[in-house]
């Protein structure tokens, strides 16, 4: 295994620089506009996709999957500068081709990567791999999200595998040959589930296949999918169905074990369902934030986090076309309820004080 212990320092050297009426909201047009309070440097070359956000217990970072490049770019999450990057093209431990999706926990950085058909495990702050899994099981992957397993409700069936540590999530947006949408027969396995221990005396993982989730029938098939969040509290999983047009793509939500539930956002997503993110009031309440992907206007929806009734939305003005968010309730500098950070036009990302973003859209958990 290759370590990478003196990265952070050389990255550090190269631093470059009213609750509303939910009918009201479904037939705004007006949005409120609400600008992010930063906008990191810009480099489309990048292609950036979705933002991870980790503390090293001196800095803030936020670590985003750069499609174009093969890399994690590292802003520092209080000013939005570019801190530097992690990786190089390839198949090797600490190379990527075309990393996407992106999940941090635990000092654990979990990068989908699409064209290599797997996952990547990092530890931090050391960017040292520390094992890869899902390359016989996934064709081309996009979107992750990571749960303890402990945190699973004993009450529930997905809690059987008690024995290890992590319950990870992830999409798998494969095609037909000729890069079409494959018919409904073939749509079992929109997400894979796994299971992760780290084994501590060898500071590597231990992994397992769980199942796969996608009804081939009915209301909950998944036909386009990358965004995807578990809340094991409520047992709930969130996936985006992206197809584009009002109507057609929403918020498909399953139980952990990936029974289909119900739709929401139906009619209210007018382009394309992309990011999701949870804000926590406590162990059950809270809101969900998904974005509704545009470059003339990109819109951001905030749902209760239990009944899913629609309850805010603005419109990110300069900052456009969101692929992934990411929300950290943490304070972080002058921040002191925390950030959320959305990707830009695939060039960057956008940060907003979490604090004000929330009054100004009057919701709070009180």
């Amino acid at each position: 295994m290759k370590k990478f212990l003196p990265l952070l320092f050389v990255l550090i050297l190269i631093s470059c620089s009213e609750k509303k009426n939910p009918e009201k909201i479904e037939n705004k047009t007006d949005n409120s506009v609400i600008e992010p309070d930063i906008l990191s440097p810009y480099n489309e070359d990048n292609n950036i996709d979705s933002p991870a956000f980790y503390d090293n217990g001196s800095r803030g970072m936020v670590l985003a999957t750069a499609k174009g490049t093969h890399k994690l770019v590292i802003y520092d999450a209080e000013t939005g500068d570019s801190i530097g990057s992690y990786g190089d093209f390839g198949r090797k431990f600490g190379e990527f081709k075309r990393p996407n999706g992106i999940w941090v926990i635990d000092s654990l950085c979990f990068v989908v990567e699409r064209d290599n058909h797997k996952v990547q495990v990092l530890k931090l702050p050391e960017f040292e791999t520390i094992g890869i899994f899902g390359k016989f099981k996934l064709i081309k992957p996009y979107g992750i999200s990571v749960v303890r397993t402990a945190d699973i409700p004993v009450s529930s069936e997905a809690r059987a595998t008690s024995d290890y540590d992590y319950r990870i999530y992830v999409t798998d947006n494969y095609e037909t040959e000729d890069e079409q949408l494959p018919a409904d027969s073939a749509l079992y396995r929109r997400v894979s589930v796994f299971d992760m221990k780290i084994r501590n005396e060898d500071n590597d993982i231990i992994t397992k296949f769980r199942n796969f989730i996608g009804p081939t029938e009915g209301e909950g098939r998944l036909k386009v999918v990358e965004s995807i969040y578990a809340d094991p509290a409520n047992d709930n999983l969130l996936v985006a169905e992206e197809l584009e047009g009002a109507g057609k793509t929403m918020i498909k939500v399953f139980d952990l074990d990936g029974n289909f539930k119900k739709n929401i956002g139906e009619g209210l997503f007018k382009s394309q369902a992309e990011g999701i993110a949870l804000y926590k009031c406590d162990d059950k309440n809270g809101f969900w934030i998904s974005t509704d992907q545009s470059k003339e206007s990109n819109i951001f929806h905030f749902f209760d986090r239990r009944t899913f009734e629609p309850l805010a939305q603005f419109d990110s003005g300069k900052l456009s076309n969101t692929d992934g968010i990411w929300l950290h309730q943490n304070p972080i500098g002058e921040h002191k309820a925390g950030q959320f950070i959305a990707v830009n036009n695939d060039g960057g990302i956008g940060i907003w004080d979490l604090g004000k973003l929330m009054d100004k859209l009057e919701l709070s958990c009180e």
